[in-house]
């Protein structure tokens, strides 16, 4: 078999498997006490679990039940987010899908280092027994930006050469998604240090 119809048949095959997953989001998508179920209950999944304190042993058996019925509901959301992200695996892609890529991994890279450097004087600081919390996180932070900065290097190699700097439309694009990736990424994680800062010296 030549490698032309190799290819033919693999991308037939790709294409059978993004129009099932597709199927799959729309019936989900379709049922609208399903998707309103599911975008409240799943993040109740975390609130209840871990921000509400229950003092009684009933109290207690109602917020398992309640959790276990809400994780169902977060792994609904969780599975239409994966079935896109596995639609995203499957493209075949084009240089206005790397670069912004690029720009939303930068995007988010950029405000975790941010924030690690902003926690490191508390860690200097050793205000509290347990301020070895910012450690973690500093760690944490410094090695999905590792991550991030492998995987960017990653897509800039797949970036085919030379860039038409004149495609305004891409550049624009990449740019507003790595903005709004980094101001949630960068207030996300200013959220979770002052968290970790109330609970440590709070």
């Amino acid at each position: 078999m030549s490698e032309e119809s190799n290819q033919e048949i693999q991308a037939e095959e790709v294409d059978e498997v993004s129009e099932e997953i597709k199927k799959m989001n729309r019936s989900w998508i379709r049922n609208p006490y399903i998707v309103v179920a599911s975008l409240i209950l799943g993040p109740a999944t975390f609130v209840g679990a871990f921000f509400i304190d229950f003092y009684s042993v009933w109290q207690s058996v109602v917020q398992t039940i309640v959790f276990i019925i809400s994780a169902g509901f977060f792994v609904i959301l969780f599975s239409y987010g994966f079935n896109h992200l596995w639609l995203y695996a499957l493209k075949r892609r084009t240089n206005r899908d790397y670069i912004s890529l690029a720009s939303i991994q930068l995007g988010i890279a950029i405000p975790l280092i941010i924030n690690a450097v902003k926690i490191i004087p508390y860690i200097a600081a050793e205000k509290s027994e347990d301020s070895s919390i910012f450690l973690i996180l500093t760690i944490v932070y410094f090695v999905v930006v590792g991550i991030l900065m492998l995987t960017l290097y990653a897509t800039v190699r797949k970036i085919k050469q030379p860039i038409d700097f004149n495609d305004y439309i891409t550049f624009t694009i990449a740019i507003v998604l790595g903005v709004i990736f980094a101001l949630a990424t960068y207030y996300g994680a200013l959220y979770l240090d002052l968290f970790s800062f109330n609970h440590v010296f709070g």
